[in-house]
This record gives structure tokens, sequence and C-alpha cells, in this order.
């Protein structure tokens, strides 16, 4: 019996120096993470009260069933295309999230409206948009126009 464990501690290590992964389970067990390539962002409008300002947008599934949790990363660009400063501040607790092709996941990107801290809003015309758990940014079409490029961040949530 010794000998029999002895040989599988082998073999592992012997995989594991050649590169060759070992499954712990039965494969497709695991709901896989959601990549920027399907999950396309739309904005839908804006809201506010008390001065602060939502800009509500979402993502929809484009491609097969994936998962996701967390916050989403944002980068403002002007008009002549050049990054502008931007702050993204997470806010809220974030949960794990799994959407069927064609479901919805929400956020917020929320900021004090700027002339109540008699600041002219950035000039932002476009911004990429960052899906949580994800290095490839996906162009959002649409600026956050905060205070300095600083505004807050809600984590996504299944709509619809």
């Amino acid at each position: 019996m010794k000998a029999r464990v002895i040989a599988a501690v082998a073999v592992a290590g012997i995989g594991a120096a050649a590169g060759v992964a070992i499954a712990a389970g039965p494969a497709g067990a695991a709901t896989p993470a959601c990549t920027s390539a399907q999950l396309q962002p739309h904005f839908d409008g804006q809201q506010g009260a008390s001065g602060t300002l939502h800009d509500v947008w979402h993502f929809i599934n484009v491609g097969a069933t994936c998962q996701t949790i967390g916050f989403v990363g944002a980068q403002n660009f002007g008009s002549d295309g050049r990054a502008l400063p931007t702050k993204v501040t997470w806010a809220g607790t974030k949960h794990t999230i799994v959407l069927k092709k064609g479901q919805r996941a929400q956020w917020r990107f929320y900021f004090t409206d700027p002339s109540r801290l008699n600041c002219a809003p950035q000039a932002a015309t476009n911004m990429i948009i960052t899906p949580p758990n994800n290095t490839i940014p996906v162009l959002g079409g649409r600026g956050v126009k905060s205070c300095k490029g600083a505004f807050n961040a809600s984590p996504l949530v299944a709509i619809g």
C-alpha cells in the first residue's frame, strides 16, 4: 500500500513538473467566468436626487451561461481620444451572479452633481469599461461627467 501512495505522489509530481493539469473534480462542474467578449455594456440613463447623480448601466450576456462577481473598472476619454484622469471607488457588497444568454447585470456609477461642488464636469465623451475579473475592456460609448473624473461604482446585480 505504501508503494502505491509513493507512486501516485511521484506521478502527480511529474505531471505538475511537466505542466500537466491534474483535475481535482469532474470536468465542467463549475460555471465558467464571463469574458469581456460576451458582456455588452448599455447605458440606461441618468437619475438623480439630493445632489447625487446615478448613471445606470447594464451588461447583456451574448454568450454561453457564465458567472461574474464584483465591480466594473472604467476609464474616461475626451473627444480627442486621450485618457482623462479617472478614479473609480467600489462601494457595496459583491455577489456572485450567474447569467444565461440574454440575461442582464446592472450597476451604477454615482457621484455628486458637479454644480454642487463648484466644479465643471469632466468633458468625458467616451469610456472603456472592464467587466469584473477581466483585463480586456469593452467600449462603453459615454463617459461619466463627474468632478475631476472621480465617481463610485456599485457592484453588479442580476436583473430581469
